[in-house]
């Protein structure tokens, strides 16, 4: 049995796994259920929602930041770092959209070699991002 695919969770896709998994698209469900593939979370993505929480955006995200492990256990994914040199190529990507959360994801699945599950088409714009939705 190989490693499976290493899979970084948009951070709308974080939400919808926790409250609304009928969202997700058949594929990312199935590679999502799939246990030999492995999931991460990125820390902007926690940034993100915790933000957009305060604001009144995403009053669903209540009880996953409140229990950031048990989130992560709930989602079988690992903790995902930010580096210096990703957040570098965040910042120099040509890339019109200028969402930082977004740069930084699309940054983190190049720098790390992941798949970014995102039913965001933006990311396609990107050709060293391999976006699964």
């Amino acid at each position: 049995m190989g490693l499976g695919v290493r899979l970084l969770l948009d951070t709308h896709v974080i939400v919808w796994m926790a409250a609304e998994p009928t969202k997700l698209s058949g594929a990312a469900r199935e590679r999502l259920a799939d246990p030999v593939n492995q999931r991460f979370v990125s820390a902007i993505s926690v940034l993100e929602m915790s933000i957009k929480h305060r604001v009144g955006k995403l009053p669903e995200v209540a009880p996953l930041l409140a229990g950031l492990d048990d989130m992560f256990a709930r989602l079988a994914a690992k903790e995902l770092p930010i580096t210096f040199a990703e957040a570098n190529l965040a910042g120099g990507l040509t890339w019109e959209n200028r969402d930082p959360f977004d740069r930084l994801l699309a940054a983190q699945a190049i720098r790390q070699s992941l798949v970014l599950v995102s039913g965001d088409e933006a990311f396609s714009a990107i050709a060293d991002v391999n976006r699964l939705w």
